[in-house]
């Protein structure tokens, strides 16, 4: 998610009301950092601005500045840089893991020199697949055990279940077609969410299944019921992690059949005899289909950082008062 691939797919979909740009940072010695950025036109509570936010997409499992060497002197480059520009409000920084040294480095430079807000950390909700399937299959509920069971005896007794794994795809390919087709079938399609429909996902997991087929990190999951794809995960591998990106399923079928659990029950089985992978991430966000599989989460730190000057000002006043509202209210529901 670092990586010139990731940047150029992320740049490709940042679509016309967007503008990225990348700033490059250099000392007497070359260049010491790349901070990839893009600008949109949003509204923060209610009020119109112009957002500096990290390069990148809703898939997006973590984000950075790509720094080499001390992130001191980078971000105190960048932020100087920003305060003397006028064409931003706010820059939105999403994403970054807690151990970021460009985190720990805002974190010194911000207070007392620009308004700045936290918001709530993101969870990453993952599993560690550094053992056995046998050993994690042992210590799961006989809850859980008996729904994967009867999912997997459910579908059988409809039709032919085939389970597979691609990871060299063409974008122009019958498997290319097949994830668009479940994606398509999906609950999200009709609200804009699914790869096929969402603006712009289209061609970015085009460019992505591409470069992501070239550099050995694509693994794209399909499950076919007959023949038919109903069920798909579009996943990325590197570094012992594998990245769940997109998962989508045939709303078509009858529930009870739920044939996403099936499939990430079967590839989940198959990272688990991978000595290559320690990790399934699911990405951002806490879901409940995702809890029944996680044994932990990575927490994503968010901050808002606001342009010096009367209109960053009032953007910041609004958002710590705002921000402050919920915070009082959740720790009256966690009283109560």
């Amino acid at each position: 998610f670092l990586s010139h691939e990731w940047f150029g797919c992320c740049w490709g979909a940042a679509g016309a009301e967007s503008r990225p740009e990348v700033l490059l940072v250099e000392d007497s010695a070359g260049p010491t950092a790349m901070v990839p950025l893009v600008c949109r036109k949003a509204s923060l509570h209610g009020l119109p601005a112009r957002v500096l936010g990290m390069l990148s997409s809703p898939d997006t499992a973590f984000a950075d500045w790509l720094i080499v060497g001390r992130p001191e002197p980078v971000v105190e480059a960048v932020l100087t840089h920003l305060s003397g520009r006028r064409d931003w409000d706010v820059l939105a920084l999403h994403g970054l893991p807690v151990a970021s040294l460009t985190l720990k480095a805002l974190h010194a430079s911000l207070p007392g020199h620009y308004r700045w807000q936290p918001l709530p950390a993101l969870r990453s909700p993952y599993l560690n697949t550094a053992g056995t399937w046998d050993e994690f299959w042992a210590a799961t509920s006989q809850r859980f055990k008996k729904t994967v069971r009867n999912v997997r005896n459910r579908l059988a007794k409809v039709g032919a279940v085939s389970i597979e794994e691609h990871r060299v795809v063409a974008p122009d390919s019958s498997v290319f077609a097949d994830l668009l087709a479940v994606s398509e079938r999906s609950w999200k399609a009709p609200h804009e969410l699914a790869i096929a429909t969402m603006p712009g996902m289209p061609e970015f997991f085009r460019g992505l299944t591409a470069r992501a087929s070239a550099r050995g990190w694509l693994r794209l999951w399909l499950m076919r019921l007959d023949g038919r794809p109903v069920a798909s995960e579009f996943q990325l591998e590197a570094d012992g992690r594998v990245h769940a990106l997109r998962a989508d399923f045939d709303a078509s079928l009858p529930v009870y059949l739920s044939p996403g659990t099936h499939l990430t029950a079967e590839s989940v089985r198959a990272l688990f005899g991978r000595e290559t992978v320690y990790e399934y991430d699911m990405g951002p966000g806490d879901n409940e289909y995702k809890s029944r599989w996680a044994s932990d989460a990575h927490e994503l730190r968010r901050l808002r950082i606001f342009r010096p000057g009367a209109y960053g000002t009032l953007l910041h006043t609004v958002e710590a008062r705002v921000v402050g509202s919920l915070r009082r209210l959740r720790h009256r529901s966690a009283a109560a």
